[in-house]
């Protein structure tokens, strides 16, 4: 049975245009495609006697830290398709319209749908927490660009099998809001999360701090308290007490430098970075829609679309605020709003 770190380097080595040769069970012969001559790598220590010009591959040694090294570098990005979906749902205008609520005394009149295929990016963001220690941890956002939200939904799918690299149907591509912007959304996203982390680690660290500190002054009290009764002692006797009093000032001024340093470790400060994006593509069916009524005036057209990966119809965008909506309402002079929007003058 072939072992994860075997695949790795059968990927790896076809992903760099390389060749490998399996020579016999865990031992291998790969051509790099910058050198002339094959090199021999084994995964099973016991074969090195056998093998003596062959290197050992496995954790903790160099060679094989450079190749994970530099395919992680060469994944930051990849593009994939999700194409094993229901394109022919059952009665779909009737599930779009009981999605949508339209204004009374109106119906939704609704074309036949028509594929396209929807882009999504997924940010994974490293964040580090640094103070008197260091944290780190790994957060994703997911944006579908055609409406520039944020979706929770794509995490499954990232283990799914059919996955693939190339796009299966002959779809357009729907339109999509820049890659810029869809990136500000995830990391706006983000930030929150690592707001709300590093004041819950701001608060558990200043707490310990406090404690530290308390204990530190009852220390550093109870030492001037003796250099006081030494102080008394030596004016009692009629000796010098000026170097008891310096003794006394340094250790004011040792206190003072103590508690400052453990306040400023008890800081965090956060840094973030972007280490992968993942693009995922996905159809979605699309349907042109219009109200109509007895007494409503000429309204425009409005894309409605059905998401196979949901089963749901999506929120539309409201004409006026841009804000997703799933109830329509008329506005005073007759232009459709979101309920919201048609209450205002």
């Amino acid at each position: 049975m072939t072992t994860p770190l075997e695949q790795f380097l059968r990927d790896y080595a076809e992903a760099v245009d390389g060749l490998w040769d399996e020579i016999e069970p865990q031992v291998y012969d790969v051509l790099w495609p910058d050198t002339e001559q094959p090199i021999r790598l084994t995964f099973d220590p016991e074969a090195l006697p056998e093998h003596p010009q062959a290197q050992l591959l496995t954790f903790g040694l160099p060679l094989l830290a450079e190749l994970l090294s530099a395919a992680q570098e060469r994944g930051h990005i990849a593009h994939v398709y999700h194409d094993e979906m229901n394109l022919q749902p059952y009665r779909l205008e009737q599930q779009v319209r009981r999605d949508l609520r339209v204004p009374a005394g109106t119906e939704l009149e609704l074309s036949a749908p028509r594929p396209s295929y929807v882009a999504h990016c997924i940010c994974w963001f490293e964040v580090s927490y640094l103070g008197d220690e260091k944290t780190q941890a790994l957060i994703s956002a997911a944006v579908d660009r055609r409406y520039g939200r944020l979706v929770r939904h794509l995490d499954p799918l990232l283990a799914n099998p059919d996955l693939g690299e190339e796009r299966r149907w002959a779809f357009p591509d729907a339109p999509a809001i820049p890659l810029e912007r869809a990136y500000l959304i995830a990391r706006e996203r983000v930030v929150r999360s690592v707001v709300t982390e590093a004041n819950s680690q701001q608060r558990e660290r200043q707490g310990r701090a406090d404690r530290e500190i308390a204990r530190m002054e009852r220390y550093f009290a109870d030492m001037a308290e003796d250099l006081e009764a030494r102080m008394a002692k030596a004016t009692a006797k009629g000796e010098d007490t000026a170097p008891l009093a310096q003794r006394k000032v340094a250790l004011g001024r040792e206190a003072a430098l103590r508690i400052d340093e453990l306040r400023r470790k008890a800081g965090v400060r956060a840094q973030l970075r972007l280490r992968n994006l993942l693009h995922l593509s996905a159809p979605r069916l699309f349907l042109r829609a219009r109200l109509t009524g007895p007494k409503l005036a000429s309204t425009p057209a409005l894309s409605v679309s059905w998401d196979p990966l949901t089963e749901k119809t999506d929120a539309l965008d409201c004409p006026n605020c841009g804000r997703p909506t799933y109830a329509l309402a008329l506005a005073r002079r007759g232009e459709l709003r979101c309920e919201a929007c048609a209450d205002r003058p």
